[in-house]
């Protein structure tokens, strides 16, 4: 190591040019990785959060996109016996912002869930009707004021922090939002949750979704995830690429240096630790450099962009784009091993 880091000291330039590639490159990674789960998040976590662990059901339209689903009333009825639960699905407007309404059957009739983005008061006006008794703006646990016509009277969250589609999304109870649906020209469900264990007889015309199979529900999750997870691929391969072109030529440049050291007793796993230390060393201050940033940045930009800062957005690919680059770094090994100390010290 004590070679390869003089190498690396006495040649500033070249190492602060491979070192900042690698933490460009670092900072594309994570985060794009941080966006992906960010939007990853405003397309499907609504449906994550309801789901929980049970199948989704949908009507086989040759499309898995809830949007393109609704189950009428007789293989509904068909899938309640068999402990499905509805998911109603309407898409709305509060004042400027699209929203989207979803049902849970954790709530009780007259109670909402609200995102952040709308206003409390608005939302309760919008969705009680005209005898409502009103009820609380603020975040509550207490029984619902609402009627049994299906108005929402307490807000039981004021900031959900759910999506779909990425539209936030507001959640009434299941007798309220089917009311509102049905109101609304709304023929039947999107789709239904039910156990693992009872889609084995579903009724005719009907899928079930298993696992992250449940996300593809979404009308944009498919195409962002499958596009940027494929960016992300490739700019592994990259770094991987052009870690072992900055070292090969490097090690061809010092090859003579190598030779000599090998004719003079130097082992050959000596000269391969030297080596890979150089490149370690390099990895090391560029990722931590480029993770560093893309941190500062997302905290910086704070709501602007939808980025997940987590183990799995930063530490991951870092420890991903490292082995990538130790895997290219370990192709400029082959003039190392194929050095001949006589003819180094013949050539000296």
């Amino acid at each position: 190591m004590f070679q390869g880091i003089k190498e690396l000291s006495a040649a500033k330039g070249r190492t602060l040019l491979i070192t900042v590639t690698v933490g460009l490159i670092a900072i594309m990674v994570t985060f794009l990785s941080a966006l992906t789960a960010g939007l990853s998040h405003q397309s499907v976590s609504a449906l994550q959060y309801l789901a929980g662990d049970k199948d989704l059901v949908l009507a086989d339209s040759g499309s898995t996109s809830l949007s393109a689903s609704t189950l009428d009333a007789n293989t509904m009825e068909q899938l309640e016996q068999a402990g499905a639960q509805p998911l109603w699905q309407v898409r709305d407007r509060l004042g400027d912002t699209p929203v989207m309404l979803l049902n849970s059957s954790e709530l009780k009739p007259g109670e909402i869930s609200l995102p952040a983005e709308v206003d409390s008061v608005q939302a309760l006006a919008q969705f009680s009707s005209g005898n409502s008794t009103g009820g609380s703006t603020g975040d509550s646990t207490g029984d619902s004021t609402g009627d049994s016509t299906g108005t929402a009277g307490t807000v039981i969250n004021s900031a959900n922090d759910l999506y779909l589609d990425h539209l936030p999304v507001i959640v009434l109870s299941t007798s309220d939002l089917a009311q509102l649906a049905q109101a609304r020209g709304v023929q039947g469900p999107a789709a239904a949750f039910i156990d693992a264990s009872s889609t084995s007889s579903l009724p005719a015309g009907t899928i079930a979704l298993h696992s992250s199979d449940r996300w593809q529900a979404s009308a944009s999750y498919q195409g962002e995830q499958m596009s940027l997870n494929l960016m992300i691929v490739m700019l592994y391969i990259i770094s991987g690429l052009v870690l072992g072109a900055f070292f090969m030529v490097w090690t061809i440049q010092r090859l003579r240096g190598i030779s000599i050291a090998s004719a003079l007793g130097a082992a050959r796993r000596v000269l391969i630790a030297d080596a890979i230390g150089q490149a370690l060393v390099v990895l090391f201050i560029g990722i931590a450099l480029g993770v560093g940033f893309t941190i500062a940045l997302a905290l910086g930009l704070g709501a602007a962009l939808p980025v997940v800062i987590s183990t799995a957005t930063t530490l991951y690919p870092a420890l991903i784009l490292a082995l990538c680059g130790l895997a290219g770094a370990a192709l400029s090994l082959g003039p190392i091993l194929r050095v001949e100390p006589r003819s180094a010290l013949m050539n000296a």
